[in-house]
């Protein structure tokens, strides 16, 4: 589960083994929880003082730097504390455990009540003095862990969340890789835009281990969510259907995600409740002396836990603890009588890959056939897809983008008369849903590290939709494997509507990304051994047309990023090039072979790979010393100054003619390459080519 202002918030997975609760059901239900759960005649004394007590935690951590997003967590105080006191399993002695709900804060910026929960959950490291620093300007010497938003690294958060919506997708990849394990595992005697996109095919493929929960508050940032919405919320969320009164019977009610919208006020207690500018400000000394008063709390005493609710949620450690040991002796007897299983199972845990997958890519047998890079990767992976806990699929271009051509067993609820649907499949059918599918990959990747390898597909171009989740895989560290074919305007006939030649800059720039374009099937063995090892996410982009084997790539010099396909460390002339765009650089360097100018070729899969190498390595690939060095890519130009004094490439967009007219018409055949560098090499007239400045020619 997890917050949005005004936008779903998300989710919890629940246990992966042993789990009872797998027979599906069909009961709609929807229905509202109005913002005073914890104000009714039921609701305990306990809990009330939880409410209050986390409420003036917020507006003391908001005042203490005169800064804060409070808003919502005031309005949200009593869903949290439903949550954290009463419903969530987990250990705060065991933040990593497997079997623990996960929680994801999908409007990361109400981070702070996530914080305040684990803090009063019993979580070590969340101590008050880590509230204390919360939005402190210099994160205490940059030691704080009470981000803005939260970060995943740190114990009990499952997710950096940030760009509203996304943490919904996260949470659904999540549930996705629980149902999968539950399915696999599991046996009878154990028991908004991206958003919405990501909702649908929740509701379709009947994630009935997710519940989502909307904070209903009325409020966007600008001032009321009228300004831009009049939507009613339960028929909008008709796909998911199943909207429960309270946490237990979403937790009970099977065969459909749970969708629960609760009303509250943001700013909840305070002069500004109710309006934008509860959503990020300091409350005031005024407000909170008002609203501690009302609470029955010294307006005076800061960051204060009352000892009766200090007692009251040591519940939780020890109910953690209880759940820990109970787990523990169910895998002992799931050991005893499913031993194999077991095994596998414990793999999985531990993200334990083995090794079989990096001795059958060594012993990978290419095709010596004229084949696409995308179709020789797709060898590859197809090979891997039998031994590697690959999860995922493509956006509605399974067949251009060779994920299907061998059969794979689909996810998704089994249904009369379709064959090969299960939930213990692995292949995704997304739909045109590329942004959810990424972020939802995310989630898959984030739910236990290399538990599953999750995968994307689609058209390059297309990357552009989910490339703000793809920069949450980066800064999440988690390992997604993003393929792009169709990465080139050698793409042709569809025009540069589908011709990316600049998305390559921004993919290449991103830190902790791998972006790897593998120039032929040799190359492509090579770029699924990077993207393997990659501890982060990695893009693979694939050309459509088909190029030679060439003589001299290697799938292992390739893990560096970059090596030397031919020629001596003394030529005067080094060509740099990549992808599908290799094969035409050998050629023009063949010519000035003949030509006299001894030329060498370098092949850059992966600048990011490239760039970790010694500066022993890299010189001996890339000499720096005055002689021209010239790359070649049917891209943007930008970046390659870093290795090279001179560049071909684009300025400029495609267009829409056959493939094999694209090269001709840009100039960017070998002999076109030939000629451009020949002229370059003219102009230079023997001067150091590093001292005459790069250039693009």
């Amino acid at each position: 589960m997890a917050l949005v202002d005004s936008v779903p918030f998300d989710s919890r997975t629940t246990h992966t083994l042993p789990s009872k609760d797998l027979s599906p059901a069909s009961a709609h239900e929807i229905l509202e929880i109005e913002q005073g759960l914890w104000q009714e005649p039921q609701a305990t004394k306990a809990d009330r003082r939880s409410v209050n007590t986390i409420r003036g935690l917020v507006l003391d951590c908001c005042q203490q730097w005169n800064i804060g997003h409070g808003g919502s967590a005031l309005g949200m105080a009593a869903t949290a504390t439903a949550l954290w006191r009463h419903h969530l399993r987990l250990d705060p002695a065991t933040p990593d455990w497997f079997d623990r709900d996960r929680f994801v804060m999908s409007n990361g910026h109400v981070g702070l009540l996530q914080y305040i929960m684990l803090h009063l959950s019993g979580y070590e490291i969340w101590t008050m003095e880590q509230l204390k620093g919360y939005c402190h300007p210099t994160a205490l010497d940059f030691t704080n862990i009470t981000k803005t938003h939260p970060e995943i690294e740190f114990d009990g958060l499952d997710m950096s969340t940030g760009p509203l919506g996304q943490g919904v997708a996260n949470a659904v990849g999540m549930a996705m890789a629980n149902m999968n394990l539950r399915a696999t595992f599991n046996r009878p005697d154990f028991e908004e835009g991206v958003a919405l996109e990501a909702i649908s095919l929740a509701g379709h493929l009947k994630l009935d281990n997710l519940i989502l929960i909307y904070d209903n508050n009325g409020i966007q940032s600008d001032g009321p969510i009228d300004l831009t919405f009049h939507e009613d919320v339960n028929a909008k969320m008709r796909n998911v259907a199943a909207i429960g009164t309270a946490l237990e019977h979403a937790r009970n009610h099977v065969g459909q995600p749970k969708f629960l919208n609760i009303t509250t006020s943001i700013g909840f207690g305070t002069t500004v409740a109710g309006t934008s500018k509860a959503h990020q400000m300091a409350f005031g000394q005024v407000d909170i002396d008002k609203c501690k008063d009302l609470w029955g709390f010294d307006s005076k005493a800061t960051h204060f836990v009352p000892d009766d609710v200090r007692q009251d949620w040591r519940t939780v450690p020890r109910q953690g603890q209880k759940l820990m040991f109970q787990w523990k002796q169910t895998l002992a007897r799931y050991a005893e009588r499913h031993p194999k299983l077991a095994q596998q199972f414990k793999a999985r845990m531990n993200g334990d890959l083995g090794q079989q997958w990096r001795q059958d890519l060594d012993a990978f047998e290419v095709s010596g056939k004229s084949l696409s890079i995308r179709q020789s990767s797709a060898q590859v992976y197809d090979a891997l897809w039998k031994i590697i806990p690959f999860f995922g699929g493509s956006a509605d271009l399974s067949d251009p983008n060779f994920m299907i051509k061998v059969p794979k067993m689909v996810f998704g609820p089994p249904r009369e008369g379709v064959e090969n649907l299960s939930f213990t499949g692995r292949y995704v059918h997304y739909g045109t849903r590329e942004h959810a599918m990424m972020a939802i990959a995310n989630g898959m990747a984030a739910y236990a590290p290399q538990a599953f390898i999750p995968i994307t597909a689609t058209f390059a171009m297309f990357q552009l939709y989910g490339a703000s989740a793809i920069r949450m895989s980066a800064l999440n560290k988690v390992q997604v494997i993003h393929i792009g074919t169709h990465d080139s305007i050698a793409e042709g006939a569809c025009g540069p509507t589908h011709q990316p030649v600049e998305l390559i800059n921004l993919f290449r720039s991103t830190p902790m990304l791998n972006h790897i374009r593998p120039a032929d099937a040799e190359e492509a063995v090579g770029a699924w051994m990077m993207a393997l090892d990659f501890k982060g996410p990695s893009i693979i982009s694939l050309n459509r047309g088909n190029v030679p084997l060439l003589e001299g790539t290697s799938r292992h010099k390739a893990s560096r990023g970059a090596y030397v396909v031919s020629g001596s460390l003394d030529a005067h002339l080094t060509l740099i090039s990549t992808g599908g765009d290799l094969y035409r650089v050998v050629d023009a360097a063949r010519i000035f072979n003949h030509a006299n100018v001894s030329t060498r070729v370098v092949s850059m899969p992966s600048m990011r790979c490239f760039e970790e190498q010694s500066s022993e390595y890299i010189r001996s690939v890339i000499p720096w010393d005055g002689r021209p060095i010239v790359s070649v890519e049917a891209m943007s130009t930008h970046g390659w100054a870093q290795w090279s004094t001179a560049s071909i490439g684009m300025n400029e967009f495609g267009t829409t003619v056959h493939a094999d007219a694209v090269m001709p018409h840009f100039k960017l055949t070998a002999e076109d390459i030939f000629t451009r560098i020949q002229q370059y090499l003219t102009d230079l007239n023997g001067e150091n080519a590093q001292m005459a400045g790069w250039k693009n020619i």
